[in-house]
């Protein structure tokens, strides 16, 4: 459960960085990272018994030290390359874990021999073929990305397909179902399917579909309609009506929100206008990360 829980403030963090990175130029500045931070990085994703835990745990805390600048431990480093080299050798690895292994290696820079992540690639775009589920879509596109962004030749040769089936999961109010039998909608599943619209433009071989994309943004606009406030202005997104087993929460939900729309306007190469999302909703979301989770003395002021 502790190990569950000690990502909290950072994925606040983190999202609150990628909240300025799509804000218009007229949102108030945020400045949520310090020093202190930095520190309680380090002692919240300590490793125990050597290691961060799950392949997701150890990408979680891997991620967090890179964006915050955290030194990480050259041995468990050297630890973890040996761990994952075994598995994305490994032709039953699931793609969910080859996706959390694929970004393990590259923000650790682990050596993988190049024919490697030939044979990972097959399989993730087997995978991709196959997939009727938007988990499936995300974890073999997000897989076949790191793989091209490690230098290596990776083109989806029907990107227009599979973006269409993708939308085809989308609702209109800018939701989307996890899978074709799923009777509800969700928000954190927007979240998964606009990083996962994202990952097909960026392995096209060739211009999406353009009208296409007009009408993702225009369900990002439809989705931002739906985000919910506290007195004090600080807003965030909840799901609507999910099976408890399915509900993720509003710091999960939020944070899928914000990857997902943060990746698709680089994606999209600035065609995405940000000026419909307004300045205060940007900032309203600011204020819900950087207070959830952040030890007391931590907490930053975004008026200061």
């Amino acid at each position: 459960m502790a190990r569950g829980r000690r990502s909290v403030a950072l994925l606040a963090l983190i999202c609150a960085l990628l909240l300025h990175s799509i804000a218009p130029a007229s949102a108030a500045p945020i400045r949520p990272i310090s020093d202190a931070h930095r520190s309680a990085a380090a002692e919240l994703f300590a490793p125990i018994d050597e290691s961060y835990g799950s392949l997701e745990e150890t990408y979680e805390a891997l991620r967090t030290f890179q964006i915050l600048g955290v030194e990480k431990s050259a041995e468990l480093s050297h630890e973890t390359c040996l761990s994952v080299a075994e598995k994305v050798g490994s032709s039953s690895t699931p793609a969910k874990d080859l996706f959390y292994v694929l970004r393990i290696t590259s923000i650790l820079g682990c050596q993988i021999d190049a024919s490697t992540y030939d044979e990972v690639a097959s399989t993730l775009h087997a995978v991709l073929k196959d997939a009727n589920s938007l988990l499936e879509f995300y974890y073999s596109i997000g897989g076949l990305l790191s793989i091209k962004d490690q230098g290596h030749d990776v083109i989806l040769s029907d990107a227009d397909g599979t973006f269409h089936a993708i939308k085809a999961l989308s609702q209109s109010d800018g939701r989307w179902r996890l899978d074709t039998n799923s009777a509800e909608s969700s928000t954190f599943a927007a979240g998964i399917a606009l990083e996962s619209l994202a990952g097909v433009i960026s392995l096209a071989g060739s211009e999406v579909d353009q009208s296409m994309i007009g009408v993702v943004k225009n369900d990002i606009v439809k989705l931002f309609g739906s985000i919910k406030s506290f007195d004090d202005g600080t807003l965030y997104f909840d799901e609507k009506h999910v099976d408890g087993s399915e509900y993720k929460g509003p710091l999960t939900t939020s944070a899928s929100v914000v990857r997902g729309v943060s990746a698709f306007a680089a994606a999209a190469s600035g065609n995405l206008n940000v000026s419909q999302i307004p300045g205060d909703k940007i900032l309203g979301l600011a204020k819900f990360f950087l207070s959830i989770g952040v030890p007391a003395p931590l907490k930053i002021s975004l008026t200061k």
